[in-house]
């Protein structure tokens, strides 16, 4: 559906929709949903072009027990940077359907990254593996992309002479999936984590909803409770944690419900935008800042 073919209908049938049609998808119980709602330009928001270029960018792939599977990753450095400089950490989740491109040409974080750091943002390092489609927890037929995170991509990152050993701290950076990924990393380990920043992070209130929206994210019930973000948001207590969310995001109906869960200095914050990359460009430059702010300002554990 077009835009044209929706303003097309005249006065009469715009009335019609608004009536009947637009208050059942911002509910989110018509099909369609985020079709409708970019025809209707909800999705329409200014998201600025990265000015400076990226710098170096390693890709490789590593063999992960956790994931059984080979994995893929890529490391996006800020500009001038040598590969083997002993830069912080953030790690960028991916959303559901993607991979290691999350570090790629769509959404420009490597490209954001130059315009922190050129803007007086103390310099880091992001990091992405491909983490499947399995929302980023273990599962029972044993994948487990959390795990590999921690025991595999975090000591390949410090083998190349990266701040992810013992005793120093890592950001995180999550879209979508790989948003309840980031919370749900930092809160089981909240003594690693410098900083952690979401967008449009896709968690439901309960098993039920999560179940009813996308059946595959969890295993069972029981599944759910053990990895429920919103039952463990105290854990980030003393953490910088920053979400953000499109006015027109699906997932926006269950803000209050995380805003309630996490600690009162969490940033919660909302935008026009919808659940998509436009959205997630627009608030790349803050997202950036405010993890590059959490490295300069939490110091490193013992």
């Amino acid at each position: 559906m077009s835009r044209r073919t929706v303003l097309g209908g005249g006065v009469a049938g715009l009335g019609l929709l608004a009536v009947s049609g637009v208050s059942l998808v911002g509910a989110g119980v018509l099909p369609g949903e985020f079709q409708l709602r970019r025809a209707l330009g909800a999705c329409d928001v200014y998201a600025p072009e990265p000015r400076s270029a990226a710098g170096d960018v390693v890709r490789g792939e590593f063999r992960s027990a956790h994931r059984r599977a080979t994995v893929r990753y890529r490391i996006a450095y800020p500009p001038g940077a040598r590969d083997d400089e002993p830069l912080p950490v953030c790690l960028v989740l991916h959303g559901h359907g993607g991979d290691e491109d999350v570090l790629g040409d769509e959404l420009s974080l490597p490209r954001y990254l130059a315009d922190v750091v050129r803007a007086g943002v103390p310099p880091f390092v992001l990091a992405a593996a491909d983490g499947g489609p399995r929302f980023w927890h273990p599962r029972a037929d044993g994948d487990d992309p959390l795990g590999m995170l921690v025991d595999e991509f975090l000591p390949l990152l410090a083998g190349r002479g990266l701040q992810t050993g013992a005793g120093q701290r890592i950001g995180l950076l999550g879209y979508s999936m790989g948003g309840y990924g980031a919370l749900l990393f930092a809160e089981l380990h909240a003594p690693r984590v410098a900083a952690c920043a979401v967008a449009g992070p896709a968690i439901w209130r309960d098993y039920t909803a999560a179940r009813k929206s996308m059946a595959q994210a969890f295993d069972s019930a029981a599944d759910w409770s053990r990895y429920d973000v919103l039952a463990n948001g105290a854990a980030l207590t003393g953490m910088p944690v920053r979400v953000d969310y499109g006015t027109d995001d699906s997932f926006t109906s269950n803000m209050s419900a995380l805003k309630a869960a996490l600690p009162d200095e969490a940033q919660v914050r909302v935008s026009p935008g919808c659940h998509d990359a436009t959205f997630w460009r627009s608030v790349a430059p803050g997202a950036l800042t405010f993890i590059g702010q959490g490295f300069a300002q939490v110091p490193m554990i013992s």
